[in-house]
């Protein structure tokens, strides 16, 4: 990998949403770190959309002394000149259904690992079946749902099969996703071909735990937590059954079963996700 390459390229630095993501990222540093990082050029960038100008109206630090690239999503050519600056790219720039695989593209394409904050299993999943095999031979890492709830879900499942021996017999996890995602996810289940797709990366049958999860209805009341519950489609089911099918491939580790729940208080607070999902 060329050594001249920045260590992170930040692309959506100006998205309405997603203006705290470069924020975090600053304040990681003061600015006269940033500041001779960018001398030496081992920087941090912030990667805007179309306009530079956006970039310069980011709240809250001087990010001047940061070097700035304007990329487009609608441009692959910018994208690949972008992928060429990159050791690694972080991309905020979402829904990933939309806008997300010209960049995961030019990143394994131009030699730069990619890193996203993606809650949609149809998009984490066709990208695994499309550039596994390039990233690896190319020693490049793509890692996607790297947001608020994919990570300590698959992190909890593992640090559970660590610290107990034998099988647990039940266990529960509880996340939400974003509204856009939740339209967009729901609107599209029938016609992503994930069955297809989970059945190219994951081609084997694994062993079952003796341990099945209670059978229960598509909305069931919890007593030991107080609330109601439904099934959780974003990403994280997605996430932690690949973790365990190579897990099990690569170590021989015995997968867990799972289902994952949200749960809300009362049942009032349900019928607006599903009213907005409708409408």
């Amino acid at each position: 990998m060329d050594l001249g390459r920045h260590d992170i390229v930040l692309y959506g630095a100006t998205g309405r949403d997603l203006q705290h993501v470069p924020l975090i990222v600053a304040n990681s540093f003061d600015e006269s770190t940033l500041s001779a990082m960018a001398k030496q050029a081992k920087v941090i960038i912030n990667v805007v959309g179309p306009r530079k100008q956006a970039i310069d109206e980011l709240p809250g630090r001087d990010l001047q002394h940061v070097p700035l690239i304007v990329a487009n999503s609608f441009d692959e050519s910018t994208l690949s000149a972008m992928a060429k600056q990159a050791k690694v790219i972080i991309n905020v720039v979402g829904p990933y259904r939309l806008y997300g695989e010209p960049v995961v593209r030019a990143a394994v394409e131009n030699g730069a690992s990619y890193v996203d904050i993606s809650g949609e299993p149809a998009f984490l999943e066709s990208m695994q079946m499309k550039y596994s095999e390039l990233a690896r031979e190319k020693g490049l890492y793509v890692v996607g749902a790297c947001g608020w709830d994919s990570i300590p879900c698959d992190l909890g499942v593992n640090f559970l099969k660590n610290k107990f021996d034998g099988q647990l017999n039940h266990g529960y996890s509880f996340n939400a996703g974003t509204y856009r995602t939740l339209v967009l996810g729901m609107a599209n289940m029938h016609t992503d071909g994930l069955g297809k797709i989970r059945r190219s990366i994951m081609p084997e049958k694994l062993p079952r735990s003796s341990f099945r999860p209670q059978k229960r209805g598509t909305l069931w009341y919890n007593e030991k937590i107080g609330g109601w519950c439904l099934p959780f489609y974003g990403s994280d089911k997605s996430v932690v059954t690949r973790s365990q099918y190579f897990d099990y491939k690569l170590h021989n580790v015995l997968p867990v079963s799972k289902i994952l729940l949200v749960q809300y208080k009362r049942k009032t607070n349900i019928c607006p996700q599903f009213l907005f999902v409708i409408y």
